[in-house]
């Protein structure tokens, strides 16, 4: 019993230097950037344009702040070589020989990082190789990899593959026409095709693309155009497949849309009676900032103005005349364009 109580205090005696002492440290956490996973692509004429997400974030989900470069990888193959099997260990094949066999096509980084920035996502064209005729086009492969001020480097996103499409016709004539409902746009159709319209709002503006991607017929009426300012145009062809190809855009058209087309008139007038007043409601038109005019007669007789700008659509006639009476809603937009009128009558004072 005496030699157990001599070890466990020798134990203890042992064990007491101990306390206090400060654990071996971990090594710190790499944080690696986040893997892009929606790498997509389309061609535009002769180019083929990247797009993907801007990375954001780390692997471990904390913000990435520190990214200096965005790598843009391809590997071009001969006609056979594409195929490398499917699933994880397809990928890592692919990985391999792109990290092995690709270049490294280009280094976005500094003002050319900023250039490519489209709002939350990254841009990057780069001209395709020249199919000589009668021969396959070669196969593109493509992936893109983030890297931080430290070096460490995500891993390589998902692959677009491309082979070089054949180029649709560019469209020709486009025509204007300014209207009250927006600008109407009109071309010459191209067999086999649909359309993109692009617009801008001045000549150093980038271009967007107005919704829907992919028009069918030869026309398009913007009326989200505002009115008061100049426009600029341009259309081009697209084939919609799994490598949809955009021909080079026509040449673009410059529109002054001045504001001089009155804004729609008001709907679902009515006029109703009450005792000492009639009350006048409607439905507003749907152009913005507009404002009423209110008009009121007996009979046939002379219109009188109750109200010249008038801004909501509910108005109460405190004092309306005995009889028939007659009421006019005009709308007016802030350039002083007016509606036509809209009537309703009813009878007061009885």
């Amino acid at each position: 019993m005496r030699t157990v109580r001599t070890l466990v205090l020798l134990a203890v005696i042992v064990l007491l230097p101990a306390c206090g002492r400060k654990s071996v440290p971990l090594p710190p956490i790499i944080e690696v950037p986040e893997t892009t996973t929606d790498l997509w692509g389309y061609q535009d004429g002769a180019d083929l344009v990247l797009s993907w997400t801007y990375p954001q974030l780390t692997r471990g989900g904390r913000p990435l702040n520190d990214l200096v470069r965005v790598e843009v990888w391809q590997l071009q193959l001969a006609p056979g070589q594409e195929q490398v099997g499917t699933g994880p260990a397809g990928e890592d094949l692919r990985r391999q020989l792109m990290l092995g066999r690709g270049k490294l096509a280009v280094r976005l980084e500094g003002e050319s990082l900023q250039t490519a920035t489209r709002g939350k996502s990254l841009t990057y064209r780069e001209k395709l190789p020249e199919v000589s005729p009668g021969t396959s086009p070669p196969t593109l492969w493509y992936a893109v990899r983030s890297r931080r001020k430290d070096g460490t480097t995500s891993a390589l996103s998902n692959f677009l593959t491309w082979q070089p499409q054949p180029v649709p016709t560019t469209p020709t004539s486009l025509v204007p026409e300014p209207r009250a409902d927006g600008i109407a746009l009109s071309w010459d159709p191209v067999p086999g095709v649909v359309y993109v319209v692009e617009r801008r709002a001045s000549k150093n503006a980038a271009w967007e693309a107005q919704p829907p991607i992919g028009i069918e017929k030869p026309s398009f009426l913007d009326a989200k155009a505002e009115q008061g300012q100049t426009w600029w145009y341009r259309v081009r062809s697209f084939v919609k497949t799994a490598m949809s190809t955009a021909s080079p855009p026509t040449d673009s058209v410059e529109v002054p849309y001045p504001d001089i087309y009155p804004p729609p008139p008001v709907t679902s007038l009515i006029c109703l009676p009450e005792p000492g007043l009639v009350r006048l409601r409607w439905d507003a038109s749907p152009e913005q900032d507009v404002r009423y005019k209110i008009f009121r007669r007996i009979g046939d007789g002379a219109w009188d103005h109750l109200e010249e700008v008038f801004k909501g659509t509910e108005y109460a006639d405190a004092s309306p005349p005995s009889g028939v009476v007659e009421y006019a809603v005009k709308a007016m937009d802030v350039a002083g364009n007016q509606s036509d009128a809209v009537y309703c009558k009813v009878r007061s004072g009885t």
